[in-house]
């Protein structure tokens, strides 16, 4: 398991050293992670691959669920949210599922990471994959489901190389396909 905080070192693109920093986040990031979303959604060609989050969606998560962020040089490089194996809440994905109690208390969902466009490529939604299991793992989880879009490669490539598989195709979040992924631990 990872321990945090992490620093990750690279090269960037011009041959120069590059450092991510990754770490547990908290209401006090919610202006970055906010900012964070509106570069992504400008960046978007189309805006059916995210579903986006209301600044108090985002402090909820921020103060209930298991939350990353990483850093480079000052800049908010990516977000990514887990939200607990918790039976009662709504947002536990096992709910579209029709799972049993017994069977929520045991699936976390990784559900949201956001990758600044500036800094795509350098391997950071799957730190944050693995950051996410190795934490759902330590809180006993024996599963982990996400949704994806079926129109984003890249994001479902980074679940595929960590064994995710699809489950089930559905309409979620007002309509939008997604594909529902699922780890067991």
């Amino acid at each position: 398991m990872i321990t945090l905080p992490f620093r990750l070192d690279m090269i960037d693109g011009k041959g120069e050293p590059e450092f991510i920093d990754f770490r547990k986040a908290g209401p006090e990031d919610i202006d970055e992670v906010v900012a964070l979303q509106e570069r992504i959604i400008d960046a978007l060609p189309d805006k059916d691959l995210y579903q986006d989050s209301t600044r108090e969606e985002y402090l909820t998560q921020l103060t209930e669920d298991v939350c990353f962020i990483a850093e480079c040089d000052g800049k908010t490089a990516g977000f990514s949210v887990m939200v607990p194996n918790d039976p009662d809440n709504p947002r536990n994905y096992g709910k579209y599922l029709d799972y049993s109690r017994e069977q929520l208390a045991k699936t976390v969902s990784l559900d949201l990471t956001m990758v600044d466009p500036e800094f795509r490529g350098r391997g950071i939604q799957r730190i944050f994959n693995k950051l996410r299991i190795g934490t759902a793992i330590g809180m006993g989880a024996a599963e982990g489901l996400c949704t994806i879009s079926p129109d984003n490669p890249y994001s479902y490539r980074n679940f595929l190389v960590l064994n995710f598989e699809i489950i089930e195709q559905r309409e979620m979040y007002g309509g939008k396909q997604r594909y529902i992924l699922r780890k067991v631990f």
